[in-house]
């Protein structure tokens, strides 16, 4: 073969590497450019479907009005509660718009899912207006006739409705997150913020009834609204530490500061005034109306603190949306300066080695035949071949540090995505790698019909520890009873940290018996131990809500949970140190 056409085959298969090569580099920054607008737009759609929460909950507000309405029917009270529908409706419309845009560009199963626990949200609230428009138009005296609870209906049909919003947020939430773990703190608030709205509601609703009649509250009322503010306060907990690592962040320090001086320093106090006086059987001092425009008032600083928490949240992924296009732009115009440089290399290669090359040759031919009127021609051979083999070898070395740095990349994102599912405390799965794990162990109990019980359990009067000895001894008690939980579980058991001072186990097969005898070894084994270091050696005791489903019932991982969490709730309010247990419903 001709050196020339060896010249050109050879040329041209590393012009085509190189473009492979920088092919593959510009598809994989596209991809991310992509998934990191992808995941930008699934943040706005959970804060779109936040708003539908919002507005669905704050529709309640002149809901109440209206259902204890005197005659004549007062028409400011229904052009309010008309405004409040229009807003929610409009909310519903932008969440499902979006998601159904988003639905034709991708398959995604959390845009389904959220499609789907909004439609049926809405449904549920057209069902639920229906029963507000029928009651209202009842008399007067059916409608508050003593004993009666049949305002309560439809204000207890609209916390489904919120329900099925927050499941959306949830999911969107969460498919978020998977793109974007370093954002999960104000991410994840942001989508607390949203639940801890919610309950503020349910938790003034449960004043509909007893201000509409100024009766005292019954026992089923007072124990409902004391379940309501323990979980106020632990959402407050759990916003405030996702909080903490973006403290250097002014609109969230500012949001939660005025949440804490609104809605926990008056609101908050405002519901245990009326909770005293309907406990002690003295007039409330406002009714409906006046309660419905003082508290709502203050509980506008949590939708505050919650948007500020998602705009961090969402500064972040535009900085990573705008890096990744940068960082595409900037290697395709590294690609091609690289293509148009080994073309020009290739030309003057040709031009300067291969043509003199040739022409020494055919003088070198034409010599051996004893032709030499040819004259030879002086060669720079040593200088250019050496520049070609330092070009090559440098370009050698060029794609041993980028395969190199590849690598390097490829181990960092299997660090992340360990780290992601890891609790940094505990070394336990964190709430995140247990809700993925979990719903694979239920979905296995389910397919081979096994019997499969959690239990959440926590640690008693933990914060006094924090408090006292201070948190690098709390983070240290926590570590120490993460140890003895590994000890007592079974390997195939899945043990984590829940957050705070929460751990859970989900463990089958397992009956109700196993899941009682397992949750009294957990407690005893804490019970009898020191924890602590050497200068702070305490004592602590746990609390454990345990549920366990039937190999026949059909549930969800996230039901199991709350039931779990219910039943802690009881082994808390009846002393600590003990197990409550429930079957699951």
């Amino acid at each position: 073969m001709r050196l020339t056409k060896v010249f050109m085959l050879t040329t041209a298969l590393m012009l085509t590497l190189v473009t492979i090569m920088l092919a593959r580099s510009l598809i994989v920054d596209w991809r991310t450019s992509h998934s990191a607008q992808s995941g930008l737009q699934t943040m706005e759609l959970a804060y779109l479907a936040m708003k539908v929460a919002e507005k669905a909950s704050a529709e309640r507000g002149p809901t109440i009005p209206v259902l204890n309405d005197t005659v004549p029917a007062d028409p400011a009270k229904r052009e309010r509660l008309n405004k409040a529908r229009e807003a929610s409706n409009q909310a519903f419309a932008a969440a499902i718009t979006g998601l159904e845009l988003k639905q034709q560009s991708t398959q995604s199963s959390a845009i389904d899912n959220a499609i789907a626990s909004l439609t049926r949200a809405q449904l549920q609230l057209k069902v639920a207006r229906a029963e507000v428009d029928r009651i209202a138009a009842l008399p007067y005296e059916e409608r508050t006739a003593s004993g009666s609870n049949i305002r309560r209906l439809p204000i207890d049909q609209m916390f489904a409705v919120i329900d099925a919003a927050l499941d959306s947020v949830t999911q969107l939430t969460a498919a978020a997150l998977y793109i974007y773990p370093q954002l999960s703190q104000p991410l994840e608030g942001a989508r607390l913020g949203a639940i801890l709205r919610e309950y503020a509601g349910r938790l003034g609703s449960q004043f509909t009834t007893p201000l509409a009649n100024q009766k005292p509250l019954l026992d089923s009322e007072r124990n409902d609204i004391h379940a309501l503010i323990g979980r106020v306060g632990q959402l407050r907990q759990l916003i405030e530490m996702q909080a903490q690592s973006n403290a250097n962040e002014p609109r969230v320090t500012a949001a939660l500061a005025e949440m804490k001086a609104r809605y926990f320093a008056v609101g908050l106090p405002f519901i245990q005034s009326l909770t005293d006086a309907g406990t002690a059987g003295r007039p409330y001092g406002v009714d409906t109306g006046q309660f419905v425009t003082r508290y709502v008032a203050e509980m506008a600083s949590i939708v505050t603190m919650r948007d500020a928490m998602f705009d961090v949240a969402r500064s972040g992924a535009i900085a990573q949306v705008a890096e990744a296009k940068r960082n595409f732009e900037i290697n395709a115009f590294i690609g091609g300066a690289v293509l148009l440089i080994e073309l020009c290399v290739f030309l003057l290669l040709r031009g300067r080695v291969l043509r003199p090359l040739l022409s020494s040759t055919r003088s070198l031919v034409n010599i051996a035949n004893g032709r030499i009127e040819t004259a030879l021609s002086p060669t720079r051979r040593r200088d250019e071949i050496g520049d070609l083999q330092n070009a090559l070898t440098a370009l050698q070395a060029t794609n041993v540090a980028k395969q190199s740095l590849e690598r390097e990349r490829e181990a960092l994102i299997g660090q992340l995505q360990s780290a992601s599912v890891t609790d940094y405390v505990t070394g336990l799965v964190n709430r995140r790698g247990f809700v993925e794990r979990g719903n694979e162990l239920l979905a296995e109990a389910s397919l081979n019909k096994r019997s499969i019980a959690v239990l959440l359990l926590d640690l008693d009067h933990f914060k006094s520890v924090n408090d006292q000895y201070g948190h690098a001894v709390g983070d240290t008690v926590l570590q120490q009873v993460a140890n003895v939980g590994r000890s007592v579980v079974r390997e195939t058991d899945l043990f984590a940290r829940y957050g705070g001072e929460e751990f859970i186990v989900l463990t089958t097969p397992c009956s109700a018996d196993d899941a009682e005898a397992l949750a009294t070894r957990l407690r005893a084994a804490v019970e009898k131990q020191f924890f602590g270091v050497d200068t702070a050696r305490l004592r602590v005791t746990i609390s454990l809500g345990v549920v366990c489903a039937e190999p026949d019932q059909r549930v969800s991982l996230e039901s199991l949970v709350n039931q779990a969490d219910q039943a802690l709730y009881r082994a808390k309010a009846a002393g600590r140190n003990r197990s409550v247990q429930l079957r699951a419903a």
